[in-house]
């Protein structure tokens, strides 16, 4: 996401396909009920942007700011707004550690699976409170992968995750980060934090099929992939057959497989 950090996922088709499938209506519900359709709002790590015109649509009498370190993926985010028709909502490359906003500029602040990739996470909260106007809300949604649930059990799918997490923290992340929202919220000074959780779950045979389908192609093709090797946490075999795994799973009539994101939302002081 930052230059200073290794963006585990990577950008690779098979991810942004995926995050591109994101909406504003399921991965930021929790935080609607706090936004007026007048805000200015800063959508953080915002990927290919599906998220980020879901916002602007919200915000209609307001405006959207989109930002991500890799220009690259941008332009699937400025096509969609094109197609849509929203006039209020605009990209940029940007580094969550120096943002290019002057204090005080935006009403709301949101991110998405962002702080986990981050090795100094409290440095990017402080920087959103700077950009947020007095009595400024930010939103958060970063997952909890340690609470993963799968079934049947496979050990395929547990050396992934494991291999998940190792990679995650060589490259400086926190692949569980969702559960220490309340404590970096109240770190970086927002008042009246309040934290909740969501469930990502996959259990009809559509789901199950391109949840698996996805991370099969993720765990060979990805940037998790490559550092795996890399760092020496996996080796290419162990790699394919996890991916195997995850094949054989997706298409498991008994398949299920779930896991929880922390959602905060807090207020700098007005």
């Amino acid at each position: 996401m930052q230059d200073r950090e290794t963006y585990t996922h990577g950008h690779h088709e098979s991810v942004v396909e995926q995050h591109a499938m994101r909406t504003a209506g399921e991965a930021a519900a929790f935080f609607k009920p706090y936004l007026r359709p007048d805000m200015a709002l800063l959508d953080l790590g915002c990927g290919p942007g599906s998220i980020t015109v879901g916002l602007a649509e919200w915000l209609s009498d307001g405006s959207v700011v989109g930002v991500e370190l890799d220009g690259g993926v941008l332009e699937a985010g400025r096509e969609q707004a094109r197609e849509m028709g929203l006039s209020n909502v605009e990209f940029q490359v940007a580094s969550v550690y120096e943002l290019p906003f002057e204090d005080e500029t935006f009403d709301a602040v949101y991110a998405h699976q962002v702080l986990q990739h981050l090795g100094q996470p409290a440095d990017a909260l402080t920087e959103a409170r700077r950009v947020l106007k007095p009595g400024g809300v930010i939103g958060v949604r970063e997952v909890d992968w340690g609470s993963a649930i799968v079934w049947p059990e496979m050990s395929e799918i547990t050396r992934f995750l494991d291999i998940y997490h190792r990679v995650t923290a060589r490259n400086g992340g926190d692949a569980d980060v969702g559960r220490r929202l309340r404590a970096l919220f109240n770190g970086a000074g927002f008042t009246d934090v309040r934290v909740g959780a969501g469930i990502w779950s996959f259990g009809t045979m559509e789901l199950t099929k391109q949840w698996g389908e996805s991370w099969a192609r993720r765990v060979l093709e990805s940037n998790i992939a490559d550092r795996a090797v890399e760092y020496g946490i996996a080796s290419k075999q162990e790699l394919e057959e996890a991916s195997a795994g995850w094949l054989r799973w997706s298409v498991e009539p008994d398949a299920y497989f779930s896991f929880s994101h922390g959602e905060a939302v807090g207020w700098k002081a007005a």
